[in-house]
């Protein structure tokens, strides 16, 4: 069961990514908010004409304005909609003294579009072949087809907005590394998007939002959490944010607080640093309180324009006094404290527009490993 419960837990970490993110390490050239590249506030999905941009000027090593266009203009976009494609796919590998093995995944194959009704109003939606599809395992009764982002939104000024329908609760960093047990474990990562209603501001000074959180009204079978979640940053000399987020929400016999700092720092063009680290706490409505904390480290530096490498690091430790339940969402490994810590190198290419590549090696230690483990990750993108 310990074996099938770790296993679980580090393919969560990839399984679980459906649609293109966000890149919070943008920092470093003074890009403090999602809005510049996004329709989303917060970040990931269905990039804006200035997002497209951004491919060409800072991202990738070579490419024209031309290729940065949605499809690579191979057609002209009607006016006031914006449409984007999103097809990614991975190499694990994991080893340890009992397991040695190594598999490919689709994670995904999506369309997205973004309808600009007038200035203010703005509606997106995406719709996408279920990654259980693409690996051949999905259940009976189960259909094919997904859709992981829809909602309105509503922009009554430049820094402000209102959404609501189906998305990602806003909380913490939105990081785009498919190697993070932390976005999981905490519940707000591709893959646990519930319907919302939320109110945004992203202004040149500071940042924040507050979202309600309704959980999942159209598949009560989930059982997902309700609850209210916000979060806030400072913008320190374009360059760098601080922040914290707060969440408090519950489910049938539990609840649970989470809260934490957050910061991305750019120490130049080529140099930065963003990290996260939450402490959660859970109150079974019988049973010990359970206490977890999550962290997120990484720093990077651009050896050549679209050419990253980095070293990361990561922690998740839980003090549970209850019965074992080996339950992924919750990450509760057992009776006692249990801890994994992850750290290792990695490496971004964006050779051009609308691809990159990843790869991630890191050397994981859990008292629920026969001994250390190496994992890898070799992941290619596309979005157009």
């Amino acid at each position: 069961m310990k074996r099938l419960f770790l296993f679980v837990l580090l393919l969560s970490s990839f399984l679980k990514v459906e649609s293109a993110r966000a890149f919070p390490e943008m920092i470093r050239y003074h890009y403090v908010n999602c809005t510049s590249c996004h329709v989303s506030p917060n970040g990931g999905g269905i990039l804006t004409e200035y997002g497209h941009e951004i491919s060409v000027a800072a991202l990738s090593t070579w490419g024209t304005e031309d290729e940065a266009k949605p499809f690579y203009n191979v057609f002209s976009e009607p006016k006031n909609l914006t449409v984007g494609a999103f097809i990614r796919g991975v190499k694990t590998y994991q080893n340890n003294s009992q397991v040695t093995n190594g598999n490919f995944w689709f994670m995904q194959a999506d369309f997205e579009a973004a309808y600009q009704f007038s200035k203010k109003w703005t509606a997106d939606l995406s719709l996408g072949v279920s990654p259980d599809v693409l690996n051949g395992l999905l259940p009976k009764g189960v259909s094919p087809l997904s859709s992981r982002r829809q909602y309105v939104m509503y922009r009554p000024t430049e820094d402000t907005s209102v959404r609501a329908g189906k998305f990602v609760t806003d909380y913490g960093v939105y990081f785009q590394d498919h190697t993070i047990p932390t976005r999981q474990g905490i519940g707000f990562d591709e893959g646990d998007e519930t319907y919302n209603l939320e109110y945004s501001y992203q202004g040149e000074f500071w940042s924040g939002s507050v979202t309600a959180n309704l959980g999942r009204p159209d598949d009560l079978s989930l059982m997902m959490e309700k609850g209210i979640a916000a979060t806030g940053g400072i913008n320190v000399a374009d360059h760098d944010k601080v922040g914290w987020s707060a969440f408090a929400g519950a489910e049938n016999s539990k609840s649970r607080q989470l809260t934490g700092p957050y910061v991305l720092l750019g120490f130049s063009k080529e140099f930065f640093f963003v990290g996260e680290a939450d402490l959660q706490i859970s109150q079974p409505a019988f049973g010990e309180t359970n206490q977890g904390l999550f962290t997120y480290e990484k720093l990077g530096y651009d050896i050549i324009q679209g050419l990253e490498i980095y070293v990361m690091g990561q922690t998740v430790t839980h003090a549970f006094k209850g019965e074992y339940q080996p339950l992924a969402q919750d990450l509760k490994y057992g009776p006692t404290t249990n801890r994994l810590y992850g750290v290792g190198p990695g490496i971004y290419w964006f050779p051009r527009p609308h691809f990159y590549l990843q790869l991630e090696v890191q050397q994981q230690f859990s008292n629920e490993l026969p001994s250390s483990q190496t994992t890898g990750f070799l992941t290619g993108n596309i979005y157009l």
